[in-house]
């Protein structure tokens, strides 16, 4: 029995264990998922951008170092050809070039049409020194149809062009010799030409070839 003297003891406190409650985060307006999808597409725009940028750049340069392979490919097989040989691809074809007989690829004294009459590398106006014509350039600028020879290759599905032309005795002006009257120097030009999107795309390599 419980002792009147007895002091109550105190009651235990029951702990009560509350369930955990997740707060529910707030949602996005709209309006915040609008101007999140704006960004992100602005960004992918700019990316874009610079990759297809970067594809062009790739793609040009690709076409440009085939372009060059190409136009040293061609001096290369000029310099294997004969100097004199009527056969071979090395003469001023359109007599534009400072020396050369149409008859027979020779620079004979009597058909000779010196274009550089001063000697100074120059292309004269006629022939007559100090008269410099130099849009003309011995013709060794010209494509297409005014080309001396023109050749095309295929590489990769691009179509490349090759033009050269060829001036007689230039740069260096050597007389011909006097027991075949034929030029001792050509100076030789090569043009390849190539389309991006319809526009013309050219680049040129000389080499100057001496008869030995």
């Amino acid at each position: 029995m419980r002792n009147c003297n007895d002091e109550p003891q105190p009651m235990k406190k029951q702990t009560k264990h509350k369930g955990l409650m997740l707060q529910k985060d707030k949602g996005f307006s709209l309006l915040e998922v609008l101007l999140g999808i704006s960004v992100f597409m602005i960004g992918m725009l700019g990316v874009t951008a610079l990759n297809i940028s970067s594809m062009k750049s790739n793609t040009f340069s690709g076409n440009l170092s085939e372009a060059t392979l190409v136009a040293a490919s061609k001096l290369e097989e000029l310099m294997a050809q004969d100097f004199d040989d009527p056969a071979s691809q090395l003469f001023d074809e359109d007599n534009d070039g400072n020396c050369h007989d149409t008859a027979n690829h020779t620079c004979a004294p009597a058909v000779f049409v010196n274009q550089d009459a001063d000697d100074d590398g120059i292309d004269d106006d006629l022939g007559t020194p100090g008269t410099h014509d130099d849009d003309t350039n011995f013709g060794l600028d010209d494509f297409g149809a005014d080309a001396d020879y023109t050749d095309q290759v295929v590489k990769n599905n691009i179509i490349y062009d090759i033009y050269w032309n060829v001036a007689e005795n230039e740069p260096v002006s050597i007389e011909p010799d006097v027991a075949d009257a034929n030029p001792r120097t050509k100076l030789i030009t090569v043009i390849v030409e190539w389309k991006v999107k319809d526009e013309p795309r050219r680049i040129s390599m000389s080499t100057i070839r001496q008869k030995e």
